[in-house]
């Protein structure tokens, strides 16, 4: 009965054994599948090196994106698929790994046609039994983000109509000059440029004249300077240059050689046209050892050669306090305005493109000085950022934009949203959360229907930061937008890690959609940043819309809404009400 019993006991474990071993292949059966789809299927190219860097294993992903064969990459060295630019670090990355070290880096991927693909990769080592027995190596094709990097970056620094570094551009490279100059040995001077009486040629003649003028200057100041010097579109009709001169009679030379390039005529529609242009100039370091001091004298210099008269030109002296004694005055005016009631919001509607309805107004603000009459925003809005003043216009607008808002809820049209501008020193404040959250109590709106428009500058001055303030404002409940996208330093990776909910793209990338010579790049350039958008979840508004022919190509191109004097230009409270309510009615629904 013993022995039975032990080959019972004995019989009873054998089965559990087998059992067991049936339940240990099954879990390993279903762990390689589990393994081999994670890597047949990835959508990143995956594959395992030996210890030398020969290819074990390839998935489909690696094989489609290279166009090889999975037996031409089979058994051949890594390194036969890499640019020779880069062999010597892919290889560093590849040692470190098989010593049990992940590595991460980026590289270009020979394809078989020849090409080559920007790839992101990570090499893993392989461990079996303690011991480095291979490495893996996953691929990530990142071309379309270089690429898209490169656009945004040109962007950034260069203007779209003429094709000249912009401002951003400008200040950044004087800044470098006069930080690696030697006061005693260098000579630097700041020139600005002004095209005279420009305003009467946009009003005249139309902005597209205004833009073919615009080219034809900036391709003849291109003729006249010299290589090491550097020509920029500072805003509008506002050409700058840093020039390096050895006396500053030099700059003479040059004013001389642009006066001469400019009488060249152009002709437009059979027409003969001729311009002048106005110069100031500040010198490095005889009148300052700052850039920004250098510009604010050249631009004095300017205004001083402009009220001469058309083709002047001045130097700038110690003597030019005339303009700043106006520019006191205007500052004394500004600073009593928001108390003496001189200041008032004005709306421009915002145009849904899918529904054709609006949706909402951009609130901007408007001047009306008792004396001086309408003062211009660009002259009193710059002026109030300069002294300290913008924070009190800010929230005097965000105030009563949200009141209006509560207004136009109230008689019938709940849907409108109201899009506020922020300052860079309003956004940059710690109070700057709380002011917003009294706006919305204070006028009873839903959070949701404020927009708050950021610049690009203002966000990247403090990233983490401004990423901190922004998502307390979405905890909020209000609606983040990216503000005049393109003309600051655009980053894919900003745009990425920041929560913001719209990009508005600047008016200067639409003015050019009814141009048919420029239609293509500009075209390209707006349907890149829609898809850019598109896959980024954020929705687009095109600002500065003034045709129906740029209405019918941003619908095309999938923009949801757009803003400009083809919809109406901005108006008072008043106003705004009366053409909502127009826009409203059923007969006019679907007109503008």
């Amino acid at each position: 009965m013993k022995e039975m019993d032990e080959y019972l006991a004995l019989s009873h474990l054998i089965k559990m054994n087998t059992k067991e071993m049936e339940e240990l292949n099954d879990n390993l059966i279903e762990s390689e599948q589990r393994y081999k789809s994670l890597f047949d299927h990835n959508p990143d190219m995956i594959y395992s090196m030996d210890l030398q860097g020969y290819i074990t294993s390839v998935n489909h992903a690696l094989v489609q994106s290279l166009e090889y064969s999975e037996e031409e990459l089979l058994s051949t060295h890594a390194l036969q698929f890499v640019c020779d630019e880069d062999h010597k670090r892919v290889v560093e990355h590849f040692r470190l790994a098989v010593h049990d070290k992940p590595q991460n880096f980026v590289a270009n991927i020979k394809k078989k046609d020849g090409g080559y693909i920007l790839s992101s990769i990570t090499n893993i080592p392989i461990v079996v039994n303690d011991q480095v027995v291979g490495v893996y190596g996953i691929g990530k094709n990142i071309t379309w983000q270089q690429k898209a990097e490169e656009e945004i970056e040109q962007l950034a620094f260069h203007d779209s109509l003429t094709g000249l570094p912009n401002r951003s551009l400008f200040e950044k490279r004087l800044r470098e000059l006069v930080s690696e100059s030697d006061p005693a040995n260098h000579l630097l001077a700041v020139m600005f440029v002004d095209i005279d009486h420009f305003k009467i040629i946009n009003e005249s003649l139309g902005h597209h004249i205004g833009d073919v003028v615009l080219r034809h200057v900036s391709n003849q100041l291109r003729q006249v300077i010299h290589s090491q010097d550097l020509l920029c579109r500072f805003a509008g009709d506002l050409f700058t240059l840093i020039l390096t001169i050895e006396k500053p009679s030099d700059v003479i030379d040059t004013a001389d050689r642009i006066e001469e390039a400019l009488q060249l005529p152009i002709y437009l529609d059979g027409q003969e046209y001729t311009v002048s242009t106005s110069i100031g100039v500040s010198i490095y370091p005889n009148d300052s050892t700052s850039a920004d001091v250098l510009i604010k004298n050249a631009d004095t210099a300017l205004h001083k050669a402009k009220e001469k008269g058309r083709g002047k030109r001045e130097f700038f002296t110690g003597d030019m306090n005339a303009f700043t004694l106006e520019r006191l005055k205007l500052e004394g005016f500004l600073r009593k305005a928001v108390q003496k009631g001189e200041l008032e919001p004005y709306f421009q509607p915002q145009f849904c493109l899918k529904t054709e309805r609006i949706l909402g107004f951009e609130a901007l603000v408007r001047w009306n000085h008792p004396d001086l009459g309408l003062v211009s925003p660009m002259q009193f809005i710059p002026l109030a950022e300069e002294i300290g003043l913008i924070d009190e216009i800010g929230r005097f607008v965000l105030f009563e934009s949200c009141k209006q808002l509560k207004r136009w809820h109230d008689d019938g049209a709940p849907h409108l949203s109201i899009s506020v501008n922020v300052s860079g020193r309003q956004f940059q404040r710690l109070s700057f959360v709380y002011e917003v959250k009294e706006a919305i109590e204070t006028a009873g709106i839903s959070a949701e229907y404020l927009h708050l428009e950021l610049t690009e500058s203002t966000m990247i001055q403090n990233v983490q930061y401004s990423i901190s303030i922004m998502e307390e404002l979405r905890e909020l409940g209000v609606r983040l937008s990216i503000d005049d996208f393109g003309t600051g330093y655009s980053s894919l990776s900003y745009l990425k890690d920041f929560p913001v909910d719209y990009l508005k793209i600047d008016q200067s990338f639409i003015r050019h959609l009814s141009d048919d010579f420029f239609n293509t790049s500009d075209a390209a350039i707006i349907k890149a940043i829609i898809m850019m958008c598109e896959g980024l979840s954020l929705s687009t508004v095109a600002e500065g819309v003034e045709t129906h022919e740029q209405m019918k190509l941003l619908q095309e191109y999938g923009c949801h809404t757009a803003q400009g004097y083809i919809i109406s230009k901005p108006m008072p409270a008043c106003e705004a009400s009366e053409f909502l309510r127009t826009f409203l009615l059923p007969k006019n629904s679907t007109t503008l």
